[in-house]
């Protein structure tokens, strides 16, 4: 019997065992193990062994698992970023699982709420109110409205603490709904407080942007002046110089997802967003607003942060004119998608409002280039003069609080000013219309300042720079 090839180097220490091994000694135990001379049991029992110890270890990591899930879904409890997007894997994960009511919230905070013995209850713990009780329907037939989500008003009943909440359905929901939030923190992007699932419902709760967002402003409104188109805009790349910086792109600039807090604007809506991990994204599908949507995102052949800018473009049209771009000249009922329109016509410099300053209107040419390659960057943007105009050129910037102060300081020294020969009969009879004009003023400026100061409202830039 060969028991080694003759090529192998070891053939002699095998000749060597294979001499002074005492084969019927071998023979002997074998016999006794194996009386019948069937191995079969033996190989039977080792791979039952086997699987019974696979088994084991599988069972192990499902309790490991289940011990995991049944943490992060069976209360409401304080937790860090990482709890929160395990917590959101694990909802999108088992999105199907969620049938018929939940007796029981679940979710995990990252601050600003307190639940209370792992509960936080809609209606008893927090309120949940519309967030325009009317809705003035100007120009949004332009705008796809988002079918991720409503948008409510939410306020904390023990804190009185202010929030907005987002409701998405469970089986729409995606961890990349929170990601961006949770793990990147800045100024000019709302804040996450939270995520709860709560019946079959994903509760995000975060911070509230009271003004109202960019689009309600321009549907209630009209167009935006320069001055306050400005102020926006230089908050909101200041975000965009931080999200790009971390290669990540929002994907879906437009002015619903632009809020007005106290003193500041802020991005919402980061359900579209990426993080870059390659120089150029290649994407499999369109993101995006499509009416806002650069010229080579519509191509699908890769885009970069570049694409943001140009979204950034078209809004500031939009908040120029109160009009999206391509719209006036491209009605809706006519062209009933406008990818064609955009991949053959950009940039929709015919679109810019006449009355636009000539550094706004560079400005946006620079936002607008069609070749992402030449088109400036969010820091570069926020370097450009037109974001910096010279104070004189520029009125004021006011909350209506401090307009009506300075309508009263202004009437106060009008009235001082008066000729000192007008006799008092004439002072009230030739002067009464004007009176009551200027009354009806103020009282209105008394009311408007009134519902400022009760509901946080936001009037326009704070201070007398754009900063």
């Amino acid at each position: 019997m060969e028991y080694m090839s003759t090529g192998s180097d070891s053939k002699e220490e095998i000749d060597l065992l294979l001499t002074n091994l005492n084969m019927s000694e071998v023979i002997d135990i074998m016999e006794n193990l194996y009386p019948d001379g069937d191995l079969a049991v033996y190989e039977d029992s080792l791979i039952a062994m086997c699987e019974e110890a696979n088994q084991n270890e599988e069972t192990a990591e499902s309790l490991l698992f289940c011990e995991r899930e049944v943490s992060l879904m069976s209360s409401v409890k304080y937790g860090t970023v990482e709890d929160l997007l395990a917590f959101a894997n694990q909802v999108s994960n088992t999105a199907k699982q969620f049938k018929g009511c939940r007796q029981q919230e679940s979710g995990i905070l990252l601050n600003m709420i307190t639940p209370k013995n792992g509960r936080y209850q809609i209606d008893s713990d927090v309120l949940l109110f519309p967030w325009k009780l009317t809705y003035r329907n100007i120009g949004s037939d332009f705008i796809p409205r988002g079918a991720f989500g409503k948008v409510y008003l939410a306020q904390d009943r023990e804190t009185k603490k202010r929030m907005a909440c987002k409701l998405v359905p469970v089986e729409q929901f995606k961890p990349s709904d929170v990601e961006i939030q949770a793990c990147f923190r800045h100024e000019n992007i709302a804040e996450l407080y939270g995520a709860i699932l709560w019946d079959e419902t994903i509760h995000l709760f975060m911070e509230a942007g009271e003004g109202g967002s960019v689009m309600e402003k321009l549907e209630s409104c009209g167009p935006m002046r320069e001055f306050e188109i400005i102020w926006v805009t230089k908050h909101i790349l200041k975000g965009l110089d931080f999200l790009h910086s971390k290669r990540i792109i929002h994907h879906d600039i437009k002015p619903s997802n632009i809020v007005f807090m106290s003193t500041k604007a802020v991005l919402v809506d980061f359900g579209l967003s990426v993080q870059m991990t390659e120089d150029i994204y290649y994407p499999k599908d369109l993101r995006g607003t499509e009416i806002y949507m650069s010229p080579e995102v519509i191509l699908c052949r890769g885009h970069t942060t570049k694409a943001d800018i140009y979204s950034m473009g078209a809004t500031i049209i939009h908040m120029q004119t109160g009009i999206p771009p391509w719209v006036n000249r491209y009605p809706r009922s006519a062209y009933p998608s406008y990818l064609y329109i955009i991949h053959k016509q950009a940039p929709p410099l015919e679109d810019i409002a006449e009355d636009c300053s000539t550094a706004m209107r560079l400005m946006l040419e620079a936002a607008l280039e069609r070749n992402p390659n030449h088109r400036l960057s969010a820091a570069d943007l926020l370097k450009h003069e037109a974001l910096h105009p010279p104070p004189e050129e520029q009125p004021r910037c006011q909350s209506l609080d401090s307009a009506l102060f300075e309508r009263k300081r202004l009437l106060a020294r009008k009235e001082l000013q008066l000729p000192e020969n007008i006799t008092d009969s004439s002072l009230c009879t030739g002067s009464m219309e004007e009176s009551d004009l200027l009354k009806r003023q103020r009282s209105l400026y008394i009311d408007l300042g009134a519902l400022a100061g009760y509901f946080n409202i936001v009037r326009g830039p704070p201070a007398l720079e754009y900063d």
